[in-house]
């Protein structure tokens, strides 16, 4: 068996003078011209060999690990901008280290839509006077020469088409609007059945298609495309009457349609036929004002009643007992899903805005607006582009409030003034642009004389000057609470 070898500190010092004398060419001789040849070859083929991304990676992964401190005990350099961007979208880096029971949450609650609303919530709050402008000072009739102003009583924006809103009117006709431009895209006129419209609803699976319910019950469902074609003189599907009539929704299928008045019944109707299929009697104690269909779900929908009470409904089951009810303190004007319907949002008389849990009614967020103390301050709310921000506005005040839907802060107020006449202005109706975070459009009813007028807001512009803002119409931001 081969002994080991023992070299003596001399030898060891010795041959570690000679290895230094190698590399620094202090030796001399055929020995040392030998080994500058085969180190020079080495260099040479280490030159022309081709490196892969696998070996950078590689080396990074090593310099990283041995060589380069980071702090937060990150494995990977990451910009700033991107760990801010994971930070705010709640989806957390590969390289991050975070509980995952913590980042399954955040990443359910926040994404890249969040992201950017939040964005938008930092910016429009730098503007003191937000740009704004009316959209109804159009003409009715394309041969018409001079301009009219339309007498607005409801509108809705378009599902799919960013540019298009309908407008319905007192005079019962139904004006569609490329509100960008101002200019009528289509204009159905009215029956000699149809009244002051109150009801409007677009199909979302068949876009081109308006459900359109007025005050006196008539119920029409017109295809904007053939209207246009036939010059507006189409009648549609023509619905079962439905008395008192002040809310119609369509439900996430298209194929049934839901209505409710000022009284205690709702009916459900077949959209192709008109056909009533399902009428719901006494299913409050005193008028339903109104009722909407879940987002997703085409048999649940929940009614809202001056009885104060909020019922969530499903149309397989017998309509003697709702799902669950939940009480507000004063009559319910206002209910709507959140847009994925987690939420209901719910607005009753004066001022009541609160946000419930949508599987059972609890109480989920209370935005503490401050009452007036009138019974007909009728109060009503919706979502923005999403369910972080709501927009609330009260028929007999001139303020807008924009709070956030999970904390309930009130970010800001905007407040409308007529500064052309001193004349009052009440927040009649309003609603939140789909596609543009913080644009929303506003139903403004004026005292003296007694007009309606939809106005586009612009959270995110500002205007120079109240010249700017058309109409003598000045609108600012209040604190918010």
């Amino acid at each position: 068996m081969a002994q080991p070898v023992c070299l003596e500190n001399k030898d060891v010092e010795e041959r570690e003078a000679s290895a230094t004398s190698i590399l620094h060419g202090d030796l001399k001789g055929p020995t040392t011209h030998l080994l500058k040849g085969m180190a020079d070859s080495v260099i040479t083929s280490l030159a022309r060999m081709e490196i892969k991304n696998d070996d950078l990676e590689r080396e990074k992964a090593v310099f990283s690990k041995y060589y380069e401190y980071l702090p937060y005990k990150r494995q990977h350099r990451e910009s700033v901008l991107n760990v801010l961007y994971s930070r705010e979208t709640g989806t957390s880096s590969a390289h991050c280290c975070r509980p995952s029971r913590r980042k399954c949450a955040l990443s359910t609650r926040k994404n890249q839509c969040f992201y950017m609303r939040s964005l938008c919530a930092a910016k429009f709050g730098a503007s003191a006077q937000p740009l704004s402008y009316p959209i109804t000072n159009v003409s009715k009739n394309k041969k018409e020469v001079e301009e009219q102003i339309l007498r607005p009583r409801q509108f809705e924006y378009h599902p799919t088409d960013s540019s298009l809103m309908a407008v319905g009117t007192l005079d019962g006709e139904v004006v569609v609007l490329n509100h960008e431009t101002g200019n009528v895209v289509t204009c159905i006129f009215p029956s000699q059945s149809m009244n002051s419209v109150l009801g409007l609803c677009w199909l979302k699976q068949q876009p081109s298609k308006l459900l359109v319910g007025s005050d006196n019950g008539c119920l029409r469902l017109y295809d904007v495309n053939e209207v246009g074609r036939k010059g507006g003189d189409s009648s549609g599907v023509v619905f079962d009457d439905f008395e008192l009539l002040t809310s119609v929704h369509v439900n996430s299928t298209d194929d049934r349609c839901l209505t409710s008045g000022y009284s205690k019944k709702v009916a459900i109707y077949d959209i192709c036929s008109g056909q009533r299929l399902q009428l719901f009697t006494d299913m409050h104690r005193e008028p339903i004002n109104v009722a909407k269909f879940s987002n997703h779900s085409p048999h649940l929908f929940v009614t809202s009643s001056f009885d104060r009470d909020v019922k969530m409904w499903d149309s397989r089951q017998s309509p003697l007992r709702p799902c669950y009810s939940s009480r507000s303190s004063r009559g319910n004007v206002m209910v709507v899903f959140s847009p994925d319907d987690l939420y209901l949002l719910v607005s009753a008389v004066d001022n009541e805005v609160k946000q419930l849990l949508s599987v059972d009614g609890r109480l989920h967020t209370d935005f503490g607006i401050v009452s007036t103390g009138s019974c007909h301050n009728y109060t009503r709310a919706y979502y923005m582009s999403g369910r972080d921000y709501i927009i609330s506005g009260s028929s007999e005040e001139p303020t807008v409030r924009i709070c956030c839907a999970h904390t309930g802060r009130r970010l800001r107020d905007i407040s409308l003034e007529d500064t052309g006449r001193s004349n009052s202005i009440y927040v009649q109706s309003l609603r939140s642009d789909p596609f543009r975070h913080f644009h929303m459009a506003i139903l403004a009813a004026y005292a003296r004389p007694s007009k309606y007028e939809i106005i586009k807001i612009n959270l995110l512009s500002s205007s120079s000057s109240i010249e700017e803002s058309q109409g003598g119409l000045q609108i600012s931001f209040g604190k918010g609470g």
